[in-house]
């Protein structure tokens, strides 16, 4: 099972179908990933992605269960099939999906936030006007002009363009904090609220991806749960009972 983090509005539109592919990029993190999705082990990768290039059959048409969630508020599980394509004229891992499994709270009239009022009249909305601006990427300091609401402060605008930068640190950051938020996903699905179960191994996780500490082992019940990264930075979770199961973000 793979686990996505991303918005209301994107699981929405996959539940209702209005959504029906999903492009990532071919990333370490991705690549890993997609590769253990399919059941293989990263020795197998250049001949994964080679099939997955050359839309190889037992590859390309192997169906396989994705989640996803904007954290944990409403998620939905579908069956995807997985090939490498071009978006935009650069090479990802594109998900066209082909079932829905389960959907959880997305209702109709979820999602839809009340429009902040302009003062004086209560019935009629505020409006939002979108302007072109500058801010700069706080990793590399180039100035982006990018879309953003008027009146947006510099702090802002520079978060904006950080979002929006292609430098190495931008999108090494970028990729960490996806790998955050997939581990913290998949704690939400696994771990009670309750008792601080999910608050001590998000602080696990958080702990030793950030290098404070090399492993956490924590015993909730009759499992064991091992959090600790591996040789390529990954967040590796290793669950042990009568069998054991391994999950890495």
């Amino acid at each position: 099972m793979l686990t996505i983090t991303t918005n209301k509005a994107e699981v929405k539109g996959i539940a209702e179908r209005t959504i029906t592919e999903r492009a990532l990029p071919i990333t370490d993190f991705w690549t890993k990933r997609i590769v253990n999705l399919l059941g293989f082990s990263d020795s197998d990768k250049r001949t994964i992605l080679h099939n997955l290039a050359e839309n190889r059959k037992g590859t390309t048409d192997a169906e396989r269960d994705v989640t996803f969630t904007a954290g944990g508020a409403a998620a939905v599980t579908v069956k995807v099939t997985i090939r490498i394509g071009q978006k935009s004229g650069v090479d990802c891992f594109i998900l066209t999906i082909r079932d829905i499994l389960e959907v959880r709270g997305v209702a109709e009239d979820e999602g839809q936030e009340a429009e902040p009022e302009v003062v004086g009249m209560p019935n009629a909305p505020a409006v939002r006007v979108m302007t072109r601006q500058i801010g700069f990427c706080k990793y590399c300091n180039q100035g982006r002009t990018i879309e953003a609401p008027e009146g947006s402060s510099a702090a802002d605008l520079n978060e904006l363009a950080t979002e929006e930068c292609e430098c190495d640190e931008a999108r090494r950051q970028r990729e960490r904090r996806a790998r955050m938020e997939a581990a913290g996903a998949w704690a939400q699905n696994v771990f009670s609220n309750q008792d601080g179960q999910l608050q001590t191994v998000l602080c696990a996780i958080h702990s030793t991806f950030e290098g404070a500490i090399d492993s956490v082992t924590i015993k909730i019940g009759k499992r064991t749960h091992k959090i600790d990264t591996d040789s390529d930075g990954m967040i590796r979770i290793r669950s042990t009972f009568r069998d054991s199961n391994e999950e890495t973000f």
